[in-house]
């Protein structure tokens, strides 16, 4: 419970109380009669004709016999002798009428007060014509003219009909809305003021305008027939006041409706603390959605480089509020002693620092439960922790996903260098020994599970950063937006959302990571130390640009992208990878050979489906004799393991086992040789 969220619930409360209040007061005899739109005082009508010496009407000359010699005593009489009330006190939907009681004069003990003796039917859009309401009740042979009752009163009436009606309307969208935020200020209470705190906030400002519009226009009629009336009727007998408890009652409604929306203002900024330092930064629409997205919360299993450098920076800037878990205790406890760190963006522009903080971080090994409340209440479940370990954070996530009762489902986007991450996470997480079969059915209604491909290189580190990340400034983040259908993806503007995802995955895979990566294993053969080095050196150069031909055929033809196109991301491809600013080191971009030579990874992946059409794959094959020949590199698992393979397995088994081909694919026979030959470098 959020007890700061008592207070614009409380204002609320009062304020669409005093507005149904200002709808249904005086609907009936005696219910809240005193908070009056405005009172036409009456009790004085006639006497000014009664004193006339000379009167051509017949009637009046006899009442004003009837009662002649006593007028100054009786002249509260004259008003019921007329057979009219003392007054008319016109409401929203009726009028009321009655006497003043004692006297309509007020003396030295006694002030005169309403006695209401009936209220007419209450009526939606009601407009009170106290013209046409006065001269009904005049006795059969009197009109109004006889009383000289001004025409600009009528006038003055008529004037503001059309807004008596834009006010009923506009006070019944202010109770509509203002009962909407009474109802969503109780659910915000409960709810720690996440999203409820935004919808609660807009249904109060609606209210506040509603509420607002219809009190300035209630307060222009009183002012404007209030004047005509005193104006024109006072000679005659004639008053009107304004109904100040009903002004009263209308403009507290709005103020507090006023005072509600702040305060979900402030619930939003003390459930999230948003720093500005990049309010005004990157993208004009930057600061909307941060507002948007102030009190969402994103779940980031991996505090590596990419996680914290690509992924949490992103996803901040967004306006998330970012929970770090990993298994690493010197990652944790580094995030969780330092409230911010930096993200350096080196481009050919320059550099560009941004200051990441508002996160939090949990050690998932030690405090497990903790996460998995977490993951039951965040918005967004994002990860970075390399292919291979997507299978050990599945558990904690399936849990937490069971565990779920809020009502949209959570996002899950897997950040992988591999296609199709995030379904091979959800596999994990439906697996029956991570999820009760009896929940698969309605894993849906709780999660919602979308692949995404990303780009973008982050280099060496200073021995020194701690957890600060340098970064190159370029980055493509592309999500499948087709599972979140009605619910809608989340708000980040650093992703591209696409309805298909694969020409995205298969050209940044088949292109930076194939030209990353063949940089690196003929860079690393050649002695050099950076990916610049090696593609500065003109023979890799063209082995590079002849490996990315190949792929770009495959593209072009697989996925519709014009030639021009794909020649063009090549180009801006290899400029980005060559950035000497990077100091992108060749044995860590050529780092887990094992899993670079896989089935569907870069090398094999491309090449497999060419071969099968018929393509040539000669740049292609001399990548993969690189790779293969990438082994004992100091710091790499998987170039010792590689090696191992290679001295201890035969040319086929190794093909199988390592880069998954069947032996009856065109492509195995071609692969066999290549491991053949770094096999025998090898001895």
């Amino acid at each position: 419970m959020r007890f700061t969220a008592i207070f614009p619930l409380l204002c609320t409360l009062v304020a669409f109380i005093l507005s149904l209040l200002c709808i249904f007061a005086g609907s009936k005899t005696g219910y809240i009669e005193e908070a009056d739109i405005l009172t036409l005082n009456t009790s004085m009508l006639g006497r000014l004709t009664l004193n006339t010496s000379k009167n051509s009407n017949s009637l009046l000359n006899s009442i004003e016999n009837s009662i002649k010699g006593e007028v100054n005593d009786l002249i509260a009489d004259v008003a019921q002798a007329l057979n009219i009330h003392d007054f008319y006190s016109a409401h929203l939907l009726n009028y009321c009428e009655g006497y003043y009681s004692p006297s309509p004069i007020a003396n030295a003990t006694v002030d005169p007060h309403k006695n209401v003796t009936r209220c007419s039917n209450h009526t939606a859009m009601f407009h009170f014509d106290p013209t046409s309401v006065i001269q009904k009740e005049l006795k059969p042979g009197i009109n109004l003219t006889d009383l000289q009752w001004p025409s600009a009163i009528k006038d003055a009436v008529h004037a503001v009909k059309v807004a008596s009606s834009a006010m009923f309307v506009l006070y019944c969208i202010g109770v509509a809305a203002a009962g909407l935020a009474l109802l969503g200020a109780f659910l915000g209470v409960f709810s720690g003021g996440r999203i409820a705190a935004l919808a609660n906030n807009g249904l109060a400002l609606l209210a506040m305008m509603a509420l607002g519009i219809a009190s300035a226009i209630v307060s222009a009629i009183m002012s404007k027939v209030v004047h005509e009336v005193n104006k024109h009727g006072t000679d005659v007998g004639v008053t009107a006041s304004k109904g100040k408890t009903f002004l009263g009652m209308t403009w507290a409604a709005t103020g507090l409706m006023f005072v509600a929306a702040i305060a979900w203002i402030y619930e939003f900024v003390a459930f999230r603390r948003q720093q500005t330092s990049y309010v005004f930064e990157g993208k004009t629409g930057r600061l909307c959605q941060i507002i948007v997205n102030m009190g969402l919360k994103a779940v980031h299993f991996g505090g590596g480089n990419i996680g914290r450098g690509f992924v949490a920076e992103k996803l901040h800037l967004a306006g998330y509020e970012v929970v770090f878990v990993d298994v690493m205790d010197s990652i944790i406890e580094q995030l969780q002693k330092n409230k911010e760190y930096t993200v350096t963006e080196i481009g050919g522009e320059g550099e560009k620092v941004n200051t990441i903080n508002n996160y939090r971080a949990i050690n998932s090994k030690t405090h497990e439960a903790d996460v998995i409340d977490e993951i039951a209440t965040a918005d967004l479940v994002t990860c970075a922790v390399g292919p291979n370990v997507l299978k050990f954070i599945a558990p904690v996530i399936a849990k937490a996903i069971d565990k779920r009762s809020v009502p949209k489902p959570i996002a899950v986007i897997a950040c992988e260098n591999a296609i199709g991450a995030t379904d091979t996470l959800a596999g994990f997480i439906k697996d029956s020994k991570n999820t009760p079969q009896d929940r698969l059915s309605s894993v849906s209604d709780r999660a919602r599970f979308a692949n995404s491909a990303i780009d973008r290189i982050v280099p060496g580190q200073d021995p020194n950063a701690g957890l600060n990340v340098k970064i190159e400034s370029f980055y493509e983040w592309v999500v499948d937006k087709t599972p979140f259908a009605e619910h809608g993806h989340p708000e980040v503007s650093a992703i591209k959302w696409v309805d298909d995802l694969n020409p995205y995955i298969e050209r940044k895979l088949f292109t930076v990571n194939t030209g990353h990566a063949a940089a690196a294993y003929y860079g690393h053969a050649r002695g050099k130390r950076t990916i610049h080095e090696s593609l500065q050196d003109s023979e890799i150069n063209k082995f590079v640009y002849e490996c990315l031909a190949e792929t770009s055929h495959l593209i072009v033809k697989k996925h519709g992208i014009s030639v021009d196109e794909q020649k063009a991301y090549v180009d801006k491809i290899v400029k980005r990878i060559s950035n000497p600013y990077l100091e992108d080191v060749v044995e860590r971009v050529g780092r887990a050979p094992l899993r670079k030579l896989s089935r569907k990874e870069r090398f094999i992946g491309p090449a497999s489906q060419l071969v099968e059409s018929g393509d040539k794959i000669d740049a292609l094959l001399g990548a993969v004799e690189q790779a293969f020949a990438f082994v004992d590199v100091e710091g790499d698992e998987e170039s010792v393991e590689l090696s191992k393979i290679l001295k201890s397995t035969g040319a086929k088994e190794v093909v199988g086992k390592v880069c998954g081909l069947e032996e009856s694919h065109p492509l195995f026979s071609k692969i066999v040789p290549i491991v053949e030959k770094v096999q025998k470098g090898l001895k």
